[in-house]
């Protein structure tokens, strides 16, 4: 990881993957359960769209994983390999559920780092030192407890990047509103604390 780029850390399950609604927790455990989630399109293509286009930004993946599940770190990185592939190995990094994520990065969080994720829990963790950027994904912020920097999942992926790099480069604060497009995932959505740590 570099010392001079800003870094960009961006969570997997409900930002870049949908995150799939399931009966019981074992399911969870259930072996191609990480690797068959669907990408979340538009939020995949801007993260691509920041690669390519901000060669400044390091962007890193941080993802939390299941400890008991033997497929959840190879299905994850398997699912990086197709979906977004730009992104190697050394710039990925996977906390066990439970732990605050910033504290599995690589010499520490810096304060200009961001986290962009759909989980206000890990959001406030990280918050200060460095700085947070919410996922609006269609199921979350049924709360609003999240007053700081918040992005829809349904913009065009060339706003939605141009709308993290601003964040990034302290231009402006945005704070979306609920996306305009229909649910992702499961009308009910409800932060439940095993659902959207991941």
């Amino acid at each position: 990881m570099s010392m001079s780029k800003q870094r960009l850390f961006v969570d997997m399950d409900g930002t870049l993957a949908e995150f799939k609604k399931v009966d019981t927790l074992e399911t969870l455990y259930e072996k191609g359960y990480f690797f068959n989630l669907k990408p979340i399109n538009n939020v995949v293509e801007a993260i691509k769209t920041i690669i390519r286009n901000n060669p400044e930004i390091e962007v890193n993946i941080l993802s939390a994983y299941l400890a008991g599940n033997p497929y959840a770190i190879e299905e994850k990185n398997q699912w990086l390999d197709q979906y977004l592939p730009e992104i190697d190995a050394a710039h990925r990094v996977f906390s066990p559920c439970g732990c605050d994520k910033k504290d599995f990065i690589p010499g520490g969080v810096r304060e200009n780092d961001c986290l962009l994720d759909d989980y206000t829990h890990n959001l406030k963790l990280w918050q200060p030192p460095a700085r947070g950027i919410k996922l609006l994904n269609g199921i979350n912020h049924t709360r609003g407890t999240w007053e700081h920097d918040r992005v829809r999942y349904d913009k065009e992926p060339v706003e939605l990047a141009a709308d993290i790099v601003s964040i990034m480069r302290n231009q402006e604060m945005i704070r979306d509103g609920k996306p305009n497009a229909p649910n992702l995932l499961d009308e009910a959505g409800q932060e439940d604390e095993w659902d959207h740590e991941l």
